[in-house]
């Protein structure tokens, strides 16, 4: 969902007429905050894909500071257009994540098969577990299918969230080229 977002951000700031120069000057702050949340995801990845779950027991906590450390980032943005809404996206799967020891449920009714039975064995990924009726906030949970992806669910929040970036991307392709820095 987030590839698309950034897509779309794009292709709506160039068709109205702005430009992707402008994204150089973009002053982010906090980012690195954003490099370690992505950084914690990836490294929960890696354990469970390729090193047994050495860390399993740990995923779930390391995956909500992730969240935490994203809404830090949203939170030290000076108003930016489409930063709240992005942090709201945010907030939202937090919630629903916190909700469910870490993980977000999943509607298996929505995958195929083979997807649906790997959820419900445990090996199909560290961030999410099969939505049934024990699934608190479920409403926010993975179950929308995405039309040119069946293998794909998002939520409610990835929605939202996507709409922040996509928003914040083409408004700062509008700006006109000012002396911005990262800090």
């Amino acid at each position: 969902m987030l590839w698309e977002a950034v897509l779309l951000g794009l292709a709506i700031g160039w068709f109205r007429k702005g430009s992707s120069k402008n994204l150089n000057h973009v002053n982010l702050i906090g980012w690195p905050i954003i490099i370690l949340a992505l950084l914690i995801q990836a490294i929960i990845r890696l354990d469970f894909a390729y090193f047994d779950g050495t860390f399993e027991l740990l995923y779930s906590y390391f995956y909500v500071f992730s969240f935490v450390f994203l809404l830090v980032v949203v939170f030290l943005q000076e108003k930016q257009t489409g930063i709240i809404i992005f942090g709201l996206g945010i907030l939202l799967n937090l919630l629903v994540i916190t909700a469910n020891e870490g993980r977000m449920p999943v509607n298996p009714s929505e995958m195929p098969l083979q997807k649906a039975n790997e959820l419900s064995s445990g090996t199909a990924s560290p961030f999410h577990t099969v939505m049934d009726e024990d699934s608190w906030l479920a409403f926010l949970g993975d179950h929308i299918s995405l039309p040119y992806s069946k293998n794909r669910l998002i939520s409610i929040g990835d929605i939202i969230l996507g709409a922040g970036i996509a928003i914040y991307i083409q408004h700062n392709m509008l700006k006109k080229n000012k002396l911005r820095k990262w800090r």
